[in-house]
């Protein structure tokens, strides 16, 4: 207790030096918590649409589909898909699915064609599987059943086409079983698809109807997708592995696939978490850096007192405690005053959503987890722990002499 009351006082002895330093390292914390707390928003932010708009919680899939999904799908059809969705279904996790099929061709408009990219559902269990499907419609309806030949189509795609709601289009592709077909559609609606806007330059949607159906792809009862909903996040490991488990037992082509295996989200979030380590390391860094500096400064000014500590009695291991513990009552309370303000950050963030353009193009809202914040004050207490050990180590290697005659 002697040592924390003596270091409490030499602390008060230079005010303002110990509040620059105090400054210094809640800056540095609150910036720490505030990155990681916008790449965990990122993070959170993505994984919510492409569970909720876009892949469900996993999908069933052929094994070889990333290699067949758009040149050769009768090799990866799912011929009946409802004899599959029904042993899926037996999975107590499991609420919803829908059969979809995505395809690609040409895409004509008057006198203008383009390449397109098309997602089509059944509209039936769509709503059910994917929510919110429609949250970044900005012009026009959603897919109705009364409208079975009507389609979303990318923003981007829009103005590249000039299209307006209710023009008519042909799509040009082939039949799941690779014969040339076509297909009279008219937009519906128009939407945006943040994740990638260069997809949304050739991203359509549709309904398993008809004229998609039949006149398009040729599906009959298939499908090459099972996009499937479950009923917490948290169990899609165990129901990937579940699954999986039984189709490989069986000798089934079909395997799982889980919504964070999308190259899209992974590219994007690893890309801001590498940046955010890159930040916080910096700013770790400079918090080190900035503290052993002023204690370097401030042990220094205090050798004859060390030395006078040391000619009374004090030896080399109580100075070490002594000035540790300077160190830590400093950069404990800079850390905690760090956390306090950056959680503040993070929350009016949070509250407010921050717009991030380019590559992400939607409102984030920061998000604090547990792990990111222990890693942000901790981080920072280590790297001045390590930091204090060189002036430490500096103001006690003197003898007791030298000190004592240190101008």
């Amino acid at each position: 207790m002697i040592f924390l009351d003596i270091a409490w006082n030499n602390l008060r002895r230079n005010r303002r030096r110990t509040l620059s330093t105090l400054v210094a390292i809640a800056v540095g914390v609150s910036m720490v918590v505030f990155v990681n707390g916008i790449t965990a928003g990122i993070s959170a932010s993505m994984s919510d649409a492409l569970v909720n708009q876009i892949d469900g919680h996993v999908r069933v899939q052929h094994r070889d589909y990333k290699k067949y999904f758009l040149a050769e799908q009768e090799k990866i059809l799912i011929r009946d898909y409802r004899e599959l969705a029904a042993e899926v279904m037996k999975n107590p996790h499991v609420r919803a699915i829908m059969p979809r099929v995505m395809t690609g061709g040409l895409l004509g408009s008057n006198d203008k064609s383009t390449t397109f990219f098309a997602f089509a559902s059944d509209l039936a269990t769509l709503p059910a599987v994917l929510p919110d499907y429609g949250k970044n419609l900005v012009a026009g309806q959603l897919l109705s059943e009364s409208d079975p030949d009507g389609v979303l189509v990318g923003r981007g795609l829009a103005k590249s086409l000039k299209l307006n709601l209710g023009d008519e289009l042909v799509m040009l592709s082939k039949t799941v079983h690779g014969e040339e077909s076509n297909a009279l559609v008219h937009v519906r609606g128009i939407v945006t698809f943040p994740p990638d806007e260069v997809l949304e330059k050739s991203l359509l949607f549709t309904t398993l109807g008809k004229m998609v159906k039949d006149n398009l792809l040729d599906l009959g009862a298939g499908a090459t997708q099972l996009v499937v909903r479950l009923d917490d996040t948290k169990n899609v490991p165990a129901v990937e592995a579940e699954l999986n488990h039984y189709f490989e037992s069986r000798n089934m082509p079909w395997r799982v696939t889980p919504w964070y295996d999308n190259e899209v989200y992974s590219r994007i979030v690893g890309m801001f978490e590498g940046v955010s380590r890159l930040i916080s390391f910096i700013l770790i860094l400079m918090v080190g850096v900035v503290t052993s500096n002023a204690l370097l400064m401030t042990f220094f000014e205090r050798i004859r007192e060390i030395g006078t500590l040391r000619a009374i009695g004090m030896n080399k291991v109580d100075v070490f405690r002594l000035l540790y513990t300077e160190s830590a009552i400093v950069g404990i309370a800079g850390a905690i005053l760090g956390l306090a303000f950056g959680i503040t950050l993070v929350l009016l963030g949070w509250h407010i959503g921050i717009p991030l353009g380019g590559i992400v193009n939607q409102v984030v809202h920061p998000a604090l987890n547990a792990s990111s914040l222990t890693v942000s004050v901790a981080a920072p207490i280590v790297c001045i722990v390590i930091a204090a050990f060189i002036p430490i180590h500096a103001a006690t290697r003197m003898s007791v002499v030298a000190s004592l005659n240190y101008h």
